[in-house]
């Protein structure tokens, strides 16, 4: 759990934009953190008023009083507005622990804006978590105490599920959990056209398909120990109806061309940051 700052407060947010309104709800939600003792700044102040009156966060006027309020702060500005909006702060910032997810923008980047006691946590969350069914990947420099770390993580938790990876790590991780539901997304978008086509009504195609989807993925969580291809065996029948679209999929490199998503994302990411 963070520290209170002033007034009661246990987090700020630098942007409120939709992301940081999903971990704001997630920390309510939880309990871990409610509205009450939440604050935000964003530069788009009608939102923010209305949204602080709605949930019963406080609206900061100005980042340098989100600091002066909470010991920790979530910097969700967009990543060319990092620098700026942290060098405008920089007399407010102290003992905070600053968590930044803002996507391309490395630790090193990061440290030399921010003060010797203050802490630093790098994290990318995923799409799901607006629906607090995320995956937050999560680093730290080594330098750090390892609670700034467990203490982002209890945050990010209250979204969803958080995998800590060395950044270095960071640009393929974020290929796969960050891009990746763009490519589940396409693939279960063409099962429902597919289905659609063969006669299945939109509605009916659209349940089927998303509720296999979300079956399959808490059966292979649920089994762990079970190789992908072994529980994909299972459904496999010799000569079957599964097999034969199978082969079809495999016929159009299937594998291939998801290895070869990976790695355009991965090499893109790279470049970005």
């Amino acid at each position: 759990m963070a520290a209170k700052g002033a007034e009661g407060f246990e987090v700020g947010f630098m942007g409120y934009g939709r992301m940081a309104q999903a971990i704001s709800q997630g920390l309510d939600r939880s309990g871990l953190i409610p509205y009450a003792r939440q604050a935000a700044h964003d530069v788009l102040p009608g939102m923010l008023l209305e949204l602080s009156r709605q949930r019963g966060f406080r609206a900061a006027e100005g980042n340098g009083e989100l600091f002066r309020l909470a010991p920790l702060v979530i910097v969700a500005v967009k990543p060319h507005q990092v620098r700026q909006a942290l060098e405008d702060v920089a007399q407010d910032i102290g003992r905070h622990l600053v968590i930044s997810i803002a996507a391309g923008v490395s630790l090193r980047t990061l440290s030399p804006l921010l003060p010797d006691e203050a802490g630093l946590v790098r994290v990318i969350p995923n799409l799901p978590a607006l629906a607090g069914q995320g995956l937050t990947l999560a680093c730290a420099p080594r330098t750090d105490p390892p609670e700034f770390l467990e203490r982002a993580k209890a945050i990010f938790g209250a979204v969803g599920s958080v995998v800590v990876l060395d950044e270095s790590l960071f640009d393929l991780g974020t290929a796969v959990s960050g891009s990746g539901p763009a490519y589940f997304f396409l693939v279960m978008e063409a099962m429902i056209r597919g289905a659609v086509r063969l006669g299945l009504s939109w509605d009916t195609a659209r349940e089927l398909v998303l509720r296999t989807a979300l079956g399959s993925a808490h059966a292979a969580l649920a089994m762990p120990d079970s190789h992908l291809a072994d529980l994909r065996d299972q459904v496999t029948s010799p000569g079957g109806t599964t097999a034969e679209g199978l082969l079809e999929l495999e016929k159009g490199g299937l594998t291939a061309l998801f290895q070869k998503a990976l790695q355009a994302a991965s090499d893109k990411g790279g470049q970005l940051a």
